[in-house]
């Protein structure tokens, strides 16, 4: 037999081979990919936030925001979580992939489904504690149907400490109401979380409902609110300590809230000596909020590494909604950015805040993860969403039914010339009234002044433009002006939201 015919037929019997091989596979299944426990201790898994690992076997945290994330070659997740009290809820992100709905968890240790049915590969599980009113939350370890590997995801550059009350522990975050039910509750969208991602941070946000400058201070070392054992600093040490309380203290005084302060400032430089200190607060909401002179208590401590910013209280009587938190990411991120030099990425959540004069989504483009985007009240009876339809800019307008009406507030002072554009049709003789009202820092207050227009429409999109300039002087300064839509007589559309202010 020549060389050739040997190397012909020795490549055919390989043919053969691989065939047979293939055949093998079809017919003979994978065998299974079994589960392993997991516990509590094993080096793969990463926590963030304010564990208490005394007992390495039963780790709890008690603040919202809390994490475990690991990374797994497998099938599915099972974890046994619980909490010593009530109710608490956790967000699982798979892969990137926020999940659309929480796990409940309660006193009940039975195992909780985390992820299951995926296709057999590397995944990364993240687990955050959304809410804080179950007490503490223990983790007793998971179950996974495949193998713990190492999570080579690079762990945050930086790390942020926030301490707040009820706006910055997420009451109400996923409703544009003062909704105070634990369902509305939630963490990774307040502005703790969206900052965070943003400036490649991890964080701890040691907040709640009705806390004081004082009730924080008392228990600001606290592994939580109900664990009293002494949470060490320097287990995570923070870049930056952010500061959002005073509007629980208002009845109190200014005098009083200041010396709260200094007090607070105090131990807060000696707990984290290297970190940048913010003092952030929000106005527009009392004639006697602390955010009229947090920059004033910040001069007065002569420290190089201290600041503070504002965002403005544009959620009128109700605590900020997820969207409402990126405007107050944004800003935050900002003022890092700018004070420190940080690098930050755009927010994930959309931003409820116009920027620069301007209104936010004006062609309504975007919507916030619980389905509000940026107007009030968008999840109304009579307020819809209009997607995947032509509209006058892209493929997403507003369509109000009569009598219905959406706005959104933004910055303004005495002197301010705020000029609108909007687009508007109505296929059965409706009529578009637009509003420009001006309005002092007091949230329940009446309009200083406004002005109103009502637009005929056609089934066409029409383009229509008011400009109104606030007074000059008023008896209390203007603070912001509200932007109000309001159908009249029949549907209305509405798209492509313009307005500068100069």
């Amino acid at each position: 037999m020549t060389p050739r015919r040997r190397v012909i037929l020795a490549a055919g019997l390989l043919s053969l081979a691989a065939i047979a091989v293939a055949l093998y596979r079809r017919l003979v299944s994978s065998p299974p990919v079994l589960p392993n426990v997991v516990a509590p201790d094993h080096p793969d898994l990463r926590f963030m936030g304010r564990w208490d690992m005394t007992n390495s076997t039963l780790p709890s945290a008690g603040w919202q925001g809390a994490q475990i994330a690991l990374v797994f070659q497998g099938t599915a997740v099972r974890a046994r979580l619980r909490t010593l009290s009530s109710i608490d809820y956790l967000l699982v992100i798979v892969d990137g992939v926020v999940q659309p709905e929480r796990i409940r968890i309660s006193t009940d240790d039975a195992p909780i489904v985390i992820a299951t049915g995926l296709a057999n590969g590397k995944h990364r599980i993240q687990m955050i504690k959304e809410t804080a009113q179950g007490g503490d939350m223990l983790f007793a370890g998971l179950t996974v149907t495949g193998t713990i590997v190492a999570d080579e995801t690079p762990a945050p550059r930086r790390h942020i400490v926030y301490f707040g009350d009820s706006n910055l522990a997420g009451e109400s975050l996923r409703h544009e109401e003062n909704n105070g039910d634990i369902t509305y509750m939630g963490c990774h969208c307040t502005y703790a979380g969206i900052t965070a991602r943003m400036c490649d941070a991890s964080y701890e946000n040691v907040s709640y409902g009705g806390a004081t400058i004082g009730s924080i201070h008392s228990i600001y070392r606290q592994i939580s609110r109900q664990n009293p054992a002494a949470w060490d600093a320097q287990r995570t040490a923070a870049d930056v300590v952010v500061i959002d309380l005073g509007s629980n203290d208002v009845d109190k005084g200014e005098v009083a809230i200041r010396a709260a302060y200094h007090d607070f400032l105090d131990d807060i430089r000696t707990t984290y000596p290297q970190a940048h200190i913010v003092l952030y607060n929000s106005y527009g909401w009392s004639f006697a909020e602390p955010a009229n002179y947090s920059a004033a208590v910040v001069a007065e401590r002569t420290d190089a590494q201290m600041s503070a910013a504002r965002f403005p209280w544009f959620f009128e009587q109700w605590h900020g909604c997820e969207y409402d938190h990126a405007g107050m990411a944004t800003l935050l991120a900002q003022h890092l950015a700018k004070t420190l030099g940080w690098d930050i990425q755009p927010a994930d959540v959309m931003n409820g805040y116009g920027q620069n004069g301007t209104v936010a989504n004006g062609s309504f483009a975007a919507s916030a993860p619980f389905g509000g985007f940026g107007w009030r009240y968008g999840i109304k009876p009579g307020v819809t969403r209009i997607t995947d339809e032509a509209g006058f800019d892209g493929e997403h307008f507003v369509r109000l039914a009569a009598g219905a009406h959406i706005h959104q507030p933004n910055p303004a002072s005495n002197g301010s010339t705020i000029s609108m554009t909007v687009a508007a049709r109505s296929a059965d003789g409706g009529s578009l009234v637009s509003t420009i009202d001006f309005r002092n820092q007091e949230m329940y207050s009446e309009p200083l002044s406004a002005e109103s227009q009502t637009h005929t429409l056609t089934e066409e999109w029409q383009l229509f433009t008011i400009t109104v300039q606030a007074s000059a002087q008023t008896a209390t300064p203007v603070f912001h002006t509200r932007l109000t839509f309001v159908a009249s007589g029949g549907t209305v559309d509405v798209d492509a939201v313009l307005m500068t202010t100069v």
